[in-house]
């Protein structure tokens, strides 16, 4: 797989899974541009980052703007920017709370993908990946709110499978299980870590998703399970 030159925005790439992604794709010899919340943030090699709260539709489109400015049309666009801000019964489930997962989650993902899509399908060439959780898949209670903005964010998924079928465009969707990072691992520090997803594994289906290889494959919801 070649990667070499092409252009790519991950979003949630200060995160320790977005960091692992971000390295992979500079060691792959990609220009890469990230979305920051804080003006210091340090990720070694990218080409551009700057402030923006995606959940705005006005900020996602100055940075998308500037990055392209910066470094050129978009190629590949990476969402793994989101969040889980803890479980309840539904009956406990309030608005705000369904409303506050569904910003983080799939706003931030559509914004990204809106302004982005239009380049890609001029230029009949693009590659999104965007990320879907396994509670989706595999319901397990208590996570009403995650579960529905990560359901919103695999039916997007799946609708642009349909609606970018011969444009050279594609989007695809991850859903891991447990990943294995320190956050993780100090909210379950009894937890059996063994079979928990590593970041690098995700980053190399990532970089498949993304190469040229992978035009045929579109629209789908990949579960990634550790330790198997």
């Amino acid at each position: 797989m070649s990667l070499t030159g092409t252009n790519v925005i991950v979003t949630g790439g200060s995160g320790e899974l977005g960091r692992a992604v971000v390295e992979e794709f500079v060691r792959a010899g990609t220009r890469v541009s990230v979305p920051v919340r804080t003006d210091n943030t340090q990720l070694p090699g990218v080409a551009f980052s700057a402030r923006c709260d995606l959940t705005d539709e006005s900020e996602a489109r100055s940075f998308i703007e500037s990055a392209e400015k910066r470094v050129g049309p978009t190629d590949i666009l990476v969402c793994l920017a989101g969040g889980y801000t803890g479980g309840s019964l539904v009956e406990e489930t309030s608005d705000e709370d369904i409303l506050d997962q569904f910003r983080m989650n799939f706003l931030t993902t559509h914004h990204a993908i809106k302004m982005v899509l239009p380049g890609m399908k001029q230029r009949r060439n693009g590659r999104i990946v965007t990320t879907a959780a396994m509670p989706v898949l595999i319901p397990t209670g208590r996570r009403e709110a995650y579960a529905v903005s990560k359901g919103a964010v695999a039916t997007l998924t799946r609708t642009l499978g349909q609606e970018l079928k011969g444009t050279g465009v594609t989007c695809n969707a991850i859903a891991p299980s447990i990943i294995a990072t320190e956050p993780n691992k100090k909210s379950m520090p009894d937890a059996d870590t063994s079979r928990w997803v590593q970041p690098a594994e995700i980053a190399a289906l990532i970089l498949f998703l993304t190469s040229r290889e992978s035009g045929s494959v579109s629209g789908n919801i990949i579960r990634i399970f550790g330790g198997v």
